[in-house]
């Protein structure tokens, strides 16, 4: 099913698009991004995005969306039983994935039935735990998740939102 188009103060969320391909490609390519990823591979391929839009059409991903500021890619976010969102390397630091993860979980909570979200970050992903926790997310405890990127496991923080966390949070 289709992902409606979010819209906040400054992003357009939209559904992924073959054209979208090859800066999914460059970005989740750039290791200083994909080191902080789970399941991207390094190198990543123009193949790797290929099938990456194939799962997402075949509804294995969740709800996922491009972020975009005044139609330039900035990113990739997801949400389902897990929330995740990776950034280009220009658009870190700006407020972007928070924003762009407000809309996100506020659409998915409004929409669907599932009463809590998950998400993880490696040790080290500061500016990604600071995302997890500013949209009210818990911490759940300690794991180890293997790298694709690093060919490693990696320590990590799990943490998880439940609906009524986020709707004590946003109204």
């Amino acid at each position: 099913m289709p992902v409606p188009t979010l819209q906040t103060d400054r992003l357009v969320l939209r559904a992924l698009h073959e054209g979208d391909l090859e800066e999914v490609t460059l970005h989740a390519g750039d290791f200083a991004v994909s080191k902080w990823l789970v399941p991207v591979a390094h190198p990543y391929t123009y193949a790797d995005a290929q099938e990456f839009l194939a799962m997402d059409r075949a509804g294995e991903i969740g709800q996922l969306w491009v972020i975009t500021l005044d139609t330039a890619f900035q990113g990739v976010i997801s949400v389902g039983k897990e929330l995740g969102y990776w950034l280009a390397q220009h658009a870190w630091g700006q407020g972007i994935a928070t924003e762009a993860a407000q809309a996100a979980l506020s659409n998915f909570f409004e929409t669907q039935t599932l009463d809590t979200v998950h998400s993880s970050y490696f040790l080290g992903n500061e500016r990604s735990a600071r995302v997890l926790y500013k949209l009210g997310f818990r911490e759940v405890g300690p794991s180890v998740q293997f790298s694709k990127a690093r060919g490693q496991e990696v320590d990590a923080r799990s943490v998880a939102l439940s609906r009524q966390d986020w709707l004590r949070a946003n109204g």
